[in-house]
């Protein structure tokens, strides 16, 4: 009976799902305050809080998913996405 790891490179997988991870939650977490409906003081305060649950739901979703291109291509989008929004809402509605 071999052992043959579950993933290919775990090393590569743990790096990406931590770094990139941590860079697009504080993406996200930048871009919330242009789409949650709150108003101007729980605009910080709230992504503030949430911020620690989007880290954990992207470094779990990439340490769970089978595939490390598609972890790669969901945390471009997210980033593409949320960029988009921080620019819009930077040049005034």
């Amino acid at each position: 009976m071999t052992k043959t790891p579950i993933f290919s490179s775990p090393i590569t997988r743990t790096l990406t799902v931590i770094f990139a991870g941590l860079l697009i939650s504080v993406v996200i977490t930048a871009a919330m305050p242009s789409y949650l409906p709150l108003n101007q003081g729980d605009r910080i305060a709230g992504p503030t809080l949430l911020f620690p649950f989007i880290w954990l739901a992207l470094f779990l979703y990439g340490a769970m998913a089978k595939s490390l291109l598609r972890v790669w291509s969901i945390f471009a989008s997210l980033l593409i996405s949320h960029l988009g929004l921080i620019a819009y809402a930077l040049m005034g509605n």
